[in-house]
């Protein structure tokens, strides 16, 4: 991968983010339509480069999302998706989406962490509801031990990425949601 990280390098105002399995090209521009075609274009680079390399993008894991300062509709210019083409089945066509997940991060296009608090907050509520059988034991857990337990599981799912979302300006909602 590092012959494709040395062709990044070369990209400008765009990059590609990778972690083990995941991967996320970004680009920036001053109108959201430029941006998709430059993503679009870095993706197409990425796409040949893996193919050359007999490696292959998972294309139903792929999504587009484009963010910008100023709240747009639909018709008011929002990107509905775009054209790209892929080295071995051709033309393909992505369409925008509302919400992705990337490295355990819900994201939604306006920036509105509710979702993401939203399902941590579950994943603790099923978590608390699988370690209470614990509870139901004969000799069960004493409140030293359940202290372990919450510290352990409950606090880093429910922090889980905070450093991403969490500015502590206006989010009152979220961490009582929490």
């Amino acid at each position: 991968m590092s012959a494709l990280l040395t062709t990044v390098a070369k990209w400008e105002h765009s990059d590609l983010l990778l972690y083990i399995d995941n991967s996320a090209i970004y680009a920036t521009s001053t109108t959201k339509h430029a941006a998709t075609l430059t993503a679009t274009k870095r993706y197409e680079e990425v796409l040949q480069w893996l193919h050359r390399n007999g490696l292959q993008a998972d294309l139903a894991k792929m999504g587009l999302m484009t963010f910008s300062k100023k709240k747009s509709t639909q018709a008011g210019g929002c990107t509905i998706g775009a054209r790209y083409t892929n080295p071995i089945t051709g033309p393909q066509h992505v369409t925008t989406v509302n919400q992705l997940q990337f490295l355990g991060v819900f994201l939604q296009r306006d920036l509105n962490w509710m979702l993401h608090v939203k399902i941590m907050a579950n994943h603790v509520r099923s978590t608390i509801h699988g370690v209470s059988i614990l509870s139901n034991l004969v000799q069960g857990l004493n409140f030293l031990n359940w202290r372990k337990v919450y510290n352990a599981l409950v606090i880093p799912m429910l922090t889980y990425r905070a450093s991403v979302w969490y500015t502590g300006v206006r989010q009152k909602g979220l961490i009582h949601h929490l």
